[in-house]
């Protein structure tokens, strides 16, 4: 496999290529999540990368996935710089790092959250946290991965579930392709995770609901 790509606004490089942004900390499987997702773009025919960046400091410390997919040869070697969708694994990272930085318009952003996604959205818009996403043509969904990896695994590990969020809101990948990859890298643990992932897809909320 190449790397990975991903990117649900169009007009990012000018081809029909989705860019990815992962987020979370050090030990939460972010860097597994951005390869699993890879290779189910390519069991479905296409072109992906995943680029890993994260610092020496790495359980707990903020870790970040480039995921690219395109159906076309991907040319770009280097971490999201426009993302289309931002996917976050940790409940708190964001409040300390400018997760958004080129985010396009019309992104999507998917946070781990027990919040309701006006909250998140509002705190973004108004900068909360020291920093927004600079454009206003945004939607924030969020889901209760941790909830969902407790209930299911009994471990507070959110990388399937996200990767199932990611799925379902974008329809970038698909549900079974994801599930195919989940069951050559868990083997026998495989089931669990693909539910998790669907109880994620299923439990994604927008504004408004």
């Amino acid at each position: 496999m190449d790397s990975t790509s991903i990117n649900l606004a169009p007009g990012v490089t000018g081809t029909d290529m989705h860019e990815v942004r992962l987020v979370g900390r050090g030990g939460q499987g972010v860097v597994t999540a951005g390869d699993l997702l890879g290779k189910a773009a390519v069991l479905e025919g296409r072109y992906a990368q995943s680029i890993p960046t994260f610092g020496p400091e790495r359980r707990g410390a903020l870790s970040q996935c480039t995921v690219r997919v395109s159906k076309d040869e991907i040319l770009l070697k280097c971490s999201s710089t426009s993302p289309g969708v931002l996917v976050v694994l940790d409940s708190s990272i964001w409040h300390f790092a400018p997760i958004t930085l080129g985010l396009v318009p019309g992104g999507r952003l998917i946070f781990n959250s027990t919040r309701p996604p006006a909250e998140i959205d509002a705190e973004l818009r108004g900068g909360k946290y020291g920093y927004q996403p600079g454009i206003d043509d945004f939607e924030v969904l969020t889901v209760d991965a941790t909830s969902i990896a407790m209930e299911i695994l009994g471990r507070p590990i959110t990388n399937t579930s996200m990767m199932g969020a990611f799925v379902g809101a974008t329809g970038i990948i698909s549900m079974d392709s994801l599930a195919r990859v989940l069951e050559e890298r868990f083997g026998e643990k495989a089931a669990l995770n693909i539910q998790a992932a669907k109880a994620a897809a299923a439990g994604i909320r927008k504004i408004g609901d």
